[in-house]
């Protein structure tokens, strides 16, 4: 429960800044959803979904966005003053593409590559 809580308050402070950002990518990991919360934006893919896990600590503004490969806007999602950010994605249905999910906030922005079959 105490996990739960703290996770929860620090996806509630991420903060978003896109002005300057650098785009960071990550591996993707095939492990299961179990992850620890972290101060930096986890990215979990199991099969076609993938789980995105942010302790925000410092209570920032966040942005969730994703792009296809022509870079066409396909979601965006914006996460005010919340300490924990999880959002979750299921490929399974989505165009054959190659998506870029970013996670954006202060001056960083941190993504990752899906490719859905």
């Amino acid at each position: 429960m105490k996990k739960s809580l703290i996770t929860l308050l620090l996806v509630a402070s991420v903060s978003l800044a896109f002005a300057h950002s650098k785009v960071t990518m990550l591996n993707t990991s095939d492990a299961g959803f179990e992850n620890v919360l972290t101060e930096d934006p986890t990215f979990v893919r199991k099969g076609e979904k993938l789980v995105i896990s942010f302790l925000n600590a410092d209570l920032d503004a966040v942005e969730i966005r994703i792009t296809d490969s022509k870079n066409n806007l396909v979601f965006t999602q914006e996460f005010d003053g919340e300490l924990i950010v999880q959002k979750a994605f299921d490929f399974s249905k989505a165009q054959r593409d190659d998506y870029k999910v970013v996670v954006a906030y202060k001056q960083v922005a941190v993504g990752q590559i899906v490719e859905a079959q």
